[in-house]
């Protein structure tokens, strides 16, 4: 299969819509929007600090990966300090376990290293992608474990370029 992986522009908010849909395991997008919590890692992209990049195939998205600076009082999950995007990633389920998520990670690290000391992101303890993440050598931060908005526990990750 033929797959091409170019960055997210401004344009291209639907395409983080529809990824937010798949990571947060939302049925639509409607759904992700109506839900402040989950809208803020969509609404406005291309705003200052936004890095991302998009997976397609035959032009159709089927993964993207991207990173968002959270300032002031609005927080994202996996906020740690002012200065560290938080990782949103995403592979559409028909497309998962082929490699897509692994070539989107190490992408958006390679672009992160350049302009920032660490990558933070927010992830469900049963989630199958934590084995990736802990290869990629993302540490777990101790006692950031939540419960999450599915009763499930979450916790926050960190990769430190050094």
């Amino acid at each position: 299969m033929d797959f091409v992986v170019r960055s997210l522009m401004r344009e291209d908010e639907l395409i983080v819509w529809t990824m937010l849909r798949y990571a947060a395991h939302e049925s639509s997008i409607e759904s992700v929007k109506q839900q402040p919590y989950l809208a803020r890692y969509g609404l406005d992209w291309g705003r200052v600090g936004d890095v991302g990049y998009v997976t397609t195939r035959n032009m159709s998205p089927i993964g993207a990966a991207w990173l968002r600076l959270w300032l002031g009082e609005d927080k994202g999950f996996g906020y740690v300090k002012d200065e560290i995007p938080e990782l949103a990633i995403a592979v559409v389920p028909d497309y998962r376990g082929q490699g897509i998520g692994t070539k989107l990670l190490t992408q958006i690290l390679g672009a992160a290293k350049m302009k920032y000391p660490a990558v933070s992101l927010s992830v469900r303890a049963n989630n199958p992608v934590l084995r990736l993440y802990e290869r990629t050598g993302f540490i777990k931060i101790p006692g950031s474990e939540v419960v999450n908005r599915a009763g499930e526990v979450s916790f926050n990750m960190v990769y430190e370029f050094i």
